[in-house]
């Protein structure tokens, strides 16, 4: 037998030549040294670099480049200041197109692990028409510097608690930028009565440009929230609160108390109204969300005489759209702020044939299937999670012909998409969106029937 001469294994803190053969889903290069698998931030396909390694697993090990000695066509300059520090961004250092493209690759192999003929079922990716200052919302940490005696803000740099600071992100409107600089002059100036203040939320409008602000604080008192209350900004029309006391975990707190204005804003969709709260939930890209919603619309073929229900409905968008063809459409939202806005956005559109329940989607299914309630499409726009097991199996034991999974996270929807297939379903379609560009989020319609209506 011949001897096999073992390659050394790599060592933390070595530096090693390497050149990046693909990217992984999290937009970092991946190479291959010493027989080993290593992830390198920011190193693009064919790039040639020196890297250093900064940590070493059982399968992989991951590092960063001290030197990049060839450049792909593919690269380009990223505008933002802190890209590379910032957590927000991670493919600015990417042409849009080479963007979107390796988008599209994720979603057509999730298709072939699945065993589909991605040729056929995956669809050439929608891509924005602007890749910058798309957001109409942003949850900007911001902390008092104690040295220079000021608020300053900025966005957590990845997998960590440090912030990188900046007053400026190219993923927002100017306007919003301008709003969150004058916030964090204004929490400045108010001193003490401010320094438990966390975040800012701030919400636009795509089409009014009306905005509306929240601060998180880690302290419940009048005081406070009198004084924050006194914010004024051109374009902010509501001013509001919601307490949480660590700065650290979730920003929101039980109950957001509106202390000027409406407490809403209303963004349009074509002919459409939309009331959104604060902690409702709308697609950061109001254009790209209208084209997606056209999609599923398509992909659903509701009728007449259809009964569908909109699971994880948010405000209610897809729920009305979808009742303007059925019978009787039925949203389901755990958020009651958001059901409330559900019922306001129904009037707004005089929609009749719609009904929203706030209740966690895999407790609510169950039970209405079991009481016999019809269902002829269901609509999954589950968040990060995916489908909770208990309400996809409630789907399936009720046999529901046909289903559209409005998906944001890659993994979760091959995961559930396994477990649909398994059950006899047949994918249709599989339409990928790019509604978060410069970042390594990806969404995909997907439209499935039982394969007996399938075939």
């Amino acid at each position: 037998m011949a001897n096999v001469e073992q390659q050394k294994p790599i060592l933390v803190g070595e530096e090693y030549d390497v050149t990046a053969i693909r990217l992984n889903d999290n937009g970092d290069g991946v190479a291959i040294c010493n027989g080993m698998t290593v992830f390198i931030p920011f190193l693009l396909v064919g790039e040639d670099a020196r890297i250093r390694i900064e940590s070493v697993e059982k399968r992989f090990a991951r590092g960063h480049v001290v030197e990049r000695r060839t450049v792909s066509a593919e690269r380009q300059d990223a505008p933002c200041p802190v890209f590379g520090e910032c957590g927000g961004c991670q493919v600015q250092h990417m042409r849009y197109e080479a963007q979107t493209a390796w988008k599209e690759g994720r979603i057509r192999r999730i298709a072939e692990r699945l065993g589909l003929d991605a040729d056929k079922v995956v669809r050439p990716i929608i891509g924005s028409d602007t890749p910058f200052r798309y957001r109409n919302q942003v949850q900007m940490p911001v902390r008092y510097n104690a040295n220079e005696k000021r608020f300053e803000m900025g966005f957590f740099a990845p997998e960590t608690h440090s912030m990188a600071v900046t007053d400026s992100c190219h993923l927002i409107s100017e306007a919003m930028q301008g709003t969150l600089v004058r916030a964090c002059r204004f929490l400045t100036s108010i001193g003490q009565a401010a320094v438990d203040v966390h975040h800012i939320v701030l919400r636009e409008s795509a089409t009014s440009g009306e905005q509306m602000i929240v601060f998180c604080t880690a302290h419940d008192a009048d005081d406070v929230a009198k004084s924050l209350a006194r914010f004024h900004a051109p374009s902010v029309k509501t001013v509001a609160i919601t307490v949480q006391p660590r700065p650290t975990g979730p920003i929101w707190g039980r109950a957001v108390d509106v202390r000027k204005g409406d407490g809403y804003l209303i963004e349009r969709m074509g002919s459409w109204r939309f009331r959104v709260s604060p902690r409702s939930f709308l697609q950061v890209q109001t254009d790209m969300a209208n084209r997606m919603y056209r999609t599923v619309l398509q992909q659903a073929q509701v009728s007449p005489e259809d009964v569908v229900i909109d699971a994880y409905c948010g405000i209610g968008t897809l729920t009305l759209l979808l009742a303007e063809n059925a019978r009787r459409a039925i949203g389901v939202e755990e958020i009651g702020q958001a059901i409330e806005d559900a019922k306001e956005n129904a009037r707004l559109n005089r929609i009749e044939s719609a009904e929203f329940h706030v209740a966690r989607v895999e407790q609510w299914l169950p039970k209405w299937i079991q009481s016999g309630g019809k269902v002829d499409v269901i609509v999954f726009d589950p968040p990060r999670k995916g489908i909770d097991r208990a309400a996809l199996d409630a789907a399936i034991a009720a046999q529901v012909q046909r289903m559209v999974y409005v998906s944001c996270n890659p993994a979760t929807l091959q995961r559930d998409l396994a477990t649909l297939l398994e059950a006899g379903y047949h994918v249709e379609e599989m339409q990928p969106f790019d509604m978060f560009p410069q970042t390594e989020h990806v969404e995909c319609c997907v439209s499935l029937v039982r394969s007996s209506v399938g075939k």
